[in-house]
């Protein structure tokens, strides 16, 4: 009669198999890891770029009895670098309304980010 051993332990074959799975999802979870990171930042951007945007048409609202149509543009100074705005400016049927279309760029990695907002205006009645 032959005589079973008992075995214990796992196998070299296990063994690679194990290694392999555990490397692939070790490397799943670093990407992942990383593209959640970079889509924080994106999502920080373009907040910052609401935020930058709302605190132009608050200033264009201080003037709306002054409001010129065309386009102009600008940037936020040295406290946001990199964060530009283009306005435009335009009449709309209604008399003393204007239609403000305003785009707030920064640099996003190699290419260029970009948030558009637009608003209307009503000038304020002079008293």
């Amino acid at each position: 009669m032959r005589r079973r051993r008992c075995i214990r332990g796992f196998t070299l074959i296990e063994a690679i198999v194990s290694t392999i799975v555990l490397a692939i999802g070790g490397v799943a979870a670093m990407l992942a890891i990383s593209a959640c990171t970079r889509s924080v930042g994106v999502a920080g951007d373009y907040s910052k770029a609401a935020l930058l945007a709302e605190k132009r048409i608050a200033e264009l609202s201080l003037q709306t009895g002054s409001l010129n149509s065309g386009e102009q543009q600008g940037d936020f100074g040295d406290e946001y670098p990199g964060f530009a705005w283009i306005q435009t400016v335009e009449p709309t049927d209604y008399a003393g309304v204007s239609r403000i279309t305003l785009v707030v760029t920064w640099p996003l990695g190699v290419r260029q980010g970009r948030a558009v907002f637009v608003t209307l205006l009503r000038e304020k009645p002079s008293a």
